[in-house]
């Protein structure tokens, strides 16, 4: 009876492939745990540009339709538009900075490079 079956299933498969290889990796706890750690900070790092952009979207939509006429808390209009235009200056030199920051740990952050790392390769040219 199970050749009946079988000869059954055979006209409705026509090739059967296996793909059961593994490969094992053998670590210790530390080396994982440092591993790991690299990788949540430079995951960290390579998002940090998020709060220099919202800042300097910000500051130019205030510079843009700000209207600096009347001094303000006894500070004069010249010197708020002086702050306001420092601060942009300010917050994309810290939009740049971050920018390169985030360039340089993204292929730390990739899972090839991470894999190869606990593998303890040297680590691939991924592009």
């Amino acid at each position: 009876m199970a050749t009946s079956k079988i000869s059954m299933e055979a006209q409705y498969v026509k090739q059967i492939y296996s793909n059961t290889q593994c490969d094992v990796i053998v670590i210790t706890e530390d080396k994982l745990k440092v591993i790991l750690s690299n990788l949540i900070s430079n995951l960290k790092k390579s998002e940090t540009w998020l709060t220099p952009l919202s800042l300097f979207i910000t500051l130019i939509i205030t510079v843009l339709t700000a209207n600096f006429n009347k001094s303000f808390l006894g500070v004069e209009k010249d010197v708020w538009c002086a702050i306001f235009y420092l601060c942009l200056i300010g917050s994309l030199i810290w939009l740049i900075i971050s920018v390169f920051n985030s360039i340089k740990f993204f292929k730390s952050t990739k899972l090839v490079n991470v894999l190869h790392e606990i593998k303890n390769h040297v680590e691939p040219d991924c592009k």
